[in-house]
């Protein structure tokens, strides 16, 4: 053979077995994919009418960058930077903010959303928000302490109100109570106390309302779950919340109120560090501002006293030429106070959580940048601290960091005093080379100038405190948010949910999934034979062919007769011819043994049916009962004998006559039942007068047919094997299990019974192939002269019929 007609075969195969297949999963069981479907589209019709409709409520924010939040020349981080702080926002650490427990709270509070209401209207329950048509009123912080949620039912019939309240959760801590109502206007005593109702629009009856209230933490984290807050993109400041809900007006003020709260946070923030350094130059400016006030005085007072109104030409030249110094000296003395400033404020115990000022003059980079990082790790603490509790492990870690950095500062000042103390000594020393010439003017002059310094001093240090002062000032009026609302709250995109289309397409494929999973999963766990071909692929011997199951109990267990042209007659003619294919030509008498693997196979059906088929020729035809544990011949054929032939075996007297009994059914055939049950079936099956019956049977018959025990069960059967010219091995679908077949296939390789041929039978219509819904006989003019159906996969010899 050649590999194109192997590849011919092969696709010839594969086809054969998708078609199998279809009819299998698909044709066959066309109904329950029609019930599947229009149980799942009726499920996804009443989920599409019975869900409320949710929608997708977003807003979109700008994080505003230190250079956008600006007002003049006055820029936003202005603050930021006299604390010794960046001014860049980090917008993931914004994102935490918005999305923080704190800020979910405090908009549940301020809108009042513990409580939810909902109305029944058709099949949905319906949210109603802002305005309900009755609203529950609790006690006074009631609601700020409730520890467990609170399910209310309300309903009217017209007459009376009906109230079922549910306390807790869960079966142990669940609390039940029920209340018929005359009225709503009094207050109800219920299981968890005292409530009261305020009616804003009358029910009408046969109204539903539904109110659950929900404890405040628990409700905060649910809305956390549904509030998404999210980064555009990694480069960039815009933030896009979202909210998938069936109450968008809710979600559209929620959502705004969390920006609202969010800016105010921000800005008290920023206000609390204005505030801060806004008292520290308050305090200083007013000492400062009484020490000026004290040099001047001393001024004007010298003047008056000496009669002073300018100064030589030489005092001055002498003046000039010191006044480097005496700035520098200035600048040094001015460092001197403000760290001197900034050491009492660091050793105050009372400002150990405050933001400690920096950028006031102070020119020491090491010192500037030290007070910055902790000025920043006390912001992230601030942060921590509204989402956090107490014994936080990160809140520990930063309070022993700030500690550390506390201490660092310190040492940065004492470092930073001994600096400006030797450089202070070291103008002092050049200073004193033009104090020796000032000396030789006019001692009046040399006292002014003394005095004059001192004044200079204090003004220079007052200007520059009085300069920041006007500049925080103005950084506290800014009212410039740090998040700008690019697009408000709004319901966008649609209906979220349920969508009837998507429904209806996922019922589709449901109700077409679910019937091949059902199909797959039953022919995975059922281990019984189906059909003929999977009979021969588990059988490795011939299938003379199979019989459908038999609607009509009444006609058992003789199916077939003369002019009969039912299914079941129509399989055993094919039987029949199918079975004197088997048996030698030539021969003038056979022997067929009917046997089965266990009981309930049908082989005494098959036996009898088989037998009147070979009768309904003309032949003779006996059929000899040798199941003898469990004979059921005569009681199948309602004989008025159950027979002799066990009497036969044992007692010598009994003649071929005694034992044999007219069917009943047709003429040409006798059966001989088993009679009563021996006490020793094994060993009559073995006596010579058994096989010297079977030669008289020969010679008087044509065909002999013995109904035999099960093979599986007894060993009688292989004993009868000497006697048979071929064997008959009957299962039943939906009954043999496959493993049987394996039983069957030792049995013919051992060579334990005589030319072997398997017949299945109870195969229902669905499985028995093509061909049997279409009538026989007359219905479609065929006749009865000639029979050339194929059945099932196409098996049959299309055998004359003699009848």
């Amino acid at each position: 053979m050649t590999t194109q007609n192997i590849g011919n075969q092969q696709e010839q195969q594969d086809e054969i077995n998708i078609r199998e297949l279809l009819v299998h999963y698909v044709l066959k069981p066309w109904y329950w994919y029609v019930i599947s479907i229009v149980l799942c589209v009726g499920m996804a019709v009443l989920y599409f009418f019975t869900k409320t409709p949710v929608y997708q409520v977003s807003s979109t924010l700008l994080i505003r960058s230190a250079d956008e939040n600006s007002m003049g020349s006055l820029p936003y981080s202005d603050v930021l930077s006299l604390m010794g702080m960046t001014g860049s926002k980090q917008v993931l650490d914004e994102l935490s903010i918005i999305n923080s427990r704190t800020i979910m709270q405090q908009s549940i509070s301020e809108l009042g959303l513990q409580t939810e209401y909902r109305k029944k209207k058709g099949l949905r329950w319906i949210g109603q928000y802002p305005l309900q048509d009755v609203q529950v009123v609790y006690p006074e912080s009631f609601i700020d302490t409730l520890k467990r949620p609170i399910q209310m039912k309300l309903s009217y019939n017209g007459e009376t109100y009906k109230l079922k309240v549910k306390y807790g959760s869960g079966i142990k801590n669940m609390v039940k109570s029920t209340h018929k109502l005359a009225t709503l206007a009094e207050p109800v005593e219920t299981c968890f106390g005292t409530v009261s109702f305020y009616v804003r629009k009358p029910l009408q009856p046969g109204d539903k309302m539904r109110i659950k209230t929900t404890p405040r933490n628990s409700l905060a984290e649910s809305f956390r779950g549904s509030v998404k807050a999210e980064r555009e993109n990694k480069e960039s400041n815009v933030i896009n919340i979202t909210s998938s809900t069936d109450m968008p007006r809710r979600s559209i003020d929620l959502i705004g109120k969390m920006i609202e709260l969010y800016n105010y946070d921000a800005v008290v923030d920023k206000n609390i560090m204005a505030t801060n350094t806004k008292n520290f130059i308050e305090e200083r400016l007013r000492i400062v501002s009484e020490e000026l006030e004290s040099e001047e005085s001393n001024v004007e007072k010298y003047k008056k006293d000496k009669g002073i109104t300018e100064l030589s030409a030489e005092a001055t030249l002498y003046l000039q030429g010191s006044t480097e110094y005496q700035k520098k000296r200035v600048e040094i003395e001015t460092q001197q106070n403000l760290i001197d400033f900034l050491r009492q404020f660091v050793a105050d115990e009372k400002n150990k959580y405050s933001f400690i000022p920096a950028n006031i003059g102070i020119t020491d980079p090491t010192l500037l940048a030290t007070v910055g990082e902790y000025n920043n790790l006390l912001m992230d603490r601030m942060k921590l601290v509204r989402s956090a509790t107490s014994d936080n492990p990160m809140l520990t870690q930063i309070d022993d960091q700030l500690q550390a950095m506390r201490h660092n500062i310190e040492l940065s000042i004492a470092s930073v005093e001994s600096g400006l103390k030797i450089m202070r000594r070291d103008l002092a020393q050049q200073e004193a080379k033009f104090a020796g010439r000032i000396g030789e003017v006019p001692t009046q002059e040399r006292e002014f100038v003394q005095i004059k310094r001192k004044q200079e001093i204090k003004q220079s240090i007052y200007l520059f405190l009085y300069q920041k002062r006007e500049e925080n000032a103005m950084t506290l009026a800014s009212t410039v948010m740090p998040a700008k609302i690019i697009d408000r709250p709004q319901v966008g995109g649609g209906l979220v949910s349920p969508n009837l289309r998507n429904l209806l397409l996922i019922a589709l494929l449901l109700g077409i999934i679910l019937p091949i999973g059902v199909i797959y999963l039953y022919d995975l766990l059922d281990n019984k034979i189906k059909d003929r071909k999977q009979y021969e692929d588990l059988l490795n011997l011939p299938v003379l062919g199979q019989l459908v199951q038999v609607s009509d109990k009444t006609r058992l267990p003789v199916v077939i007769k003369k002019n009969e042209n039912s299914i079941s007659a129509e399989l055993f003619r094919l039987l029949r011819t199918n079975l004197r294919f088997m048996l030698p030509a030539d021969a003038k008498s056979n022997v067929i043994l009917v046997t089965s693997c266990i009981n309930g196979e049908g082989k005494s059906f098959v036996a009898i049916n088989t037998a009147l088929s070979m009768a309904l020729l003309g032949k003779k035809v006996a059929l000899v009962g040798l199941d003898i544990r469990k004979p059921m011949l005569a009681k199948y054929l309602k004989l008025q004998s159950t027979g002799a032939l066990t009497s036969y075996l044992s007692d010598s007297s009994y003649t071929l006559e005694d034992i044999i009994v007219p069917s009943g059914v047709d003429e040409n055939l006798d059966i001989i039942p088993a009679g009563v049950v021996p006490p020793n079936p094994n060993e009559l099956l073995q006596s010579e007068r058994l096989d010297a019956l079977f030669k008289l049977l020969r010679e008087k018959y044509e065909y002999v047919f013995i109904d035999s025990a099960p093979v599986a069960m007894v060993s009688d059967t292989f004993l009868l094997d000497r006697l048979a010219d071929a064997t008959i091995f009957v299962s039943r679908a939906d009954y043999t299990e496959r493993g049987v077949a394996e039983f069957i296939n030792r049995v013919y390789e051992q060579q334990q019974l005589k030319n072997i041929a398997c017949v299945l039978n109870g195969v229902k219509g669905s499985n028995a192939g093509y061909g049997y819904n279409y009538g026989y006989g007359r219905r479609y003019g065929y006749g009865y002269g000639g029979y050339g159906y194929g059945y099932g996969y196409g098996y049959g010899y299309g055998a004359q019929s003699k009848e």
